[in-house]
């Protein structure tokens, strides 16, 4: 009795292991452009197998003769599901240097105005760039500094002070439903400081979007939810963990936010010779934190976008054309409309990498009207901004950027031609020259640093903004 209770305990600790190894399934997913597959922890399902599991549990061992037990009832294989989920992120620690009190910002006022004629228009006029002190990949700047008539979320305020922060922690969770359908969530969580007994912290979700990829050749993607913007090539590195160096362009303000709605991308032959996206959705491809963003629609009027890439041969370049029109954001109602267009660059020369874009873009605020407060819409007159950046990784492990652009912009809130002026003017003629480096520790950790260089140009007074940054990036 003893030997047959033995064997029959072998038998079934045999069949758990068995059933328990057999039955698990790897994790399968794929990010937005490019299309790249999630890769499975040691031990799991590589790209080459099928997301189905089609396992069944190992036969059980003949017992012998002499000590054959009852026999135990034959295991039902567990049915299994193809949807295949899988977590990660990177959390982003970051030290930076500003100068003078960390805003891009003066106000031009007195008797030594810079602008004189713009007195009489508006209520106050702001010269600079509040964003061209950006600490982090996320764009955020060392201090919004404490601007008249407005009461703002300063995130990081540092009011010229160095210091360390965690830029970002971030949760992506990518999941697969067979081969076809692929959804991606993303948050973001930034620890801040809090004041008079409030936490600080805040987090955003920056993707929420469903993909479809019909057909065998699965060269077409429909999107919905969500998603990255289709205008320019910069929404493709926003994120700490992508980005070869730290801070963003003067121009990834207008193109590397995302919106919500539709999105649909086909890529043409062999090689991908020739791409066209374009979407649908509520507002435009600003950011969130800018002047202009509307996730939440206000208007019945929906915002078109589009990009036309072409690879030609036999070049490893990709050249784009992309432009954006549709309702004001913020506005209710669809009377005008905020545009964009612009065209870009990405080029593979060895060790060396280009990109670089141009952009033009108007929207023209409130005319012959005041909207409610929350839903007034600013006014921008883009009237051109660019950049060019070239990457180059000289051995495995050390890489060097440098990047050189410039914005010339109005933003502006409020009815200049109505009586008594508009509110608030920003003049924006600045140029930018960032140095940087990457030291590669491994695919998971990385170190980086920046120094970035801020001017003015065209009659604007000189401002101390220049920042010093760092950022280390952990991929879990």
């Amino acid at each position: 009795m003893a030997g047959a209770a033995s064997v029959r305990l072998a038998v079934s600790i045999g069949w758990l292991a068995t059933t328990v190894l057999t039955g698990a399934t790897g994790p399968a997913a794929a990010a937005d452009e490019p299309l790249v597959p999630i890769v499975d922890p040691p031990g799991g399902m590589t790209d080459d197998e099928p997301l189905e599991d089609d396992t069944t549990p190992a036969p059980e061992p003949e017992p012998e003769a002499a000590q054959t037990p009852a026999p135990l009832p034959t295991p039902t294989p567990t049915p299994t599901s193809a949807f295949r989920s899988v977590f990660g992120g990177y959390v982003d620690f970051g030290f930076f240097v500003p100068s003078g009190n960390g805003a891009g910002w003066i106000q031009d006022s007195g008797p030594m105005r810079a602008f004189p004629a713009e007195a009489n228009r508006y209520a106050w006029v702001f010269l600079g760039d509040i964003l061209a002190p950006a600490i982090n990949s996320r764009g955020e700047p060392a201090d919004l500094g404490n601007a008249p008539g407005v009461d703002r979320y300063d995130s990081v305020g540092s009011r010229g002070a160095l210091g360390f922060i965690v830029n970002e922690v971030n949760l992506t969770a990518n999941a697969a439903v067979g081969r076809s359908v692929l959804a991606t969530s993303s948050v973001n969580f930034t620890p801040r400081s809090g004041a008079n007994f409030s936490l600080g912290d805040v987090f955003d979700l920056d993707l929420a979007q469903i993909e479809w990829l019909p057909g065998d050749a699965q060269k077409t993607s429909i999107f919905v939810g969500k998603f990255e913007s289709v205008i320019g090539v910069e929404y493709r590195e926003r994120k700490a963990s992508q980005r070869f160096g730290i801070t963003p362009s003067l121009l990834s303000r207008y193109t590397t936010g995302t919106p919500l709605g539709l999105k649909v991308r086909h890529k043409f032959g062999a090689n991908d010779r020739l791409i066209i996206a374009a979407a649908l959705t509520n507002g435009s491809s600003v950011t969130e934190a800018f002047h202009f963003y509307d996730e939440v629609d206000s208007n019945d009027g929906k915002t078109g976008s589009a990009r036309v890439a072409v690879r030609p041969l036999p070049l490893d370049v990709e050249i784009g054309l992309s432009g954006l029109y549709g309702p004001q954001d913020r506005a209710l109602d669809s009377r005008n409309a905020m545009w964009f267009w612009g065209v870009d660059l990405l080029a593979h020369l060895g060790p060396l990498d280009l990109k670089g874009q141009w952009l033009k873009g108007h929207a023209p605020g409130e005319t012959d009207r005041r909207y409610e407060e929350r839903h007034r819409p600013y006014g921008l007159d883009l009237k051109g901004g660019a950049y060019l950046e070239a990457d180059a990784m000289v051995s495995p492990y050390l890489g060097f950027l440098v990047r050189g652009e410039y914005r010339n912009a109005r933003v502006w809130l409020g009815d200049p031609n109505a009586p008594g002026g508009a509110d608030r003017l920003y003049l924006t003629r600045s140029w930018r020259a960032t140095v940087g480096a990457r030291l590669v520790f491994s695919d998971r950790l990385t170190a980086k640093a920046e120094y970035l260089r801020n001017g003015e140009y065209g009659g604007v007074p000189s401002i101390r903004n220049d920042v010093f940054t760092t950022s280390v990036v952990w991929v879990y």
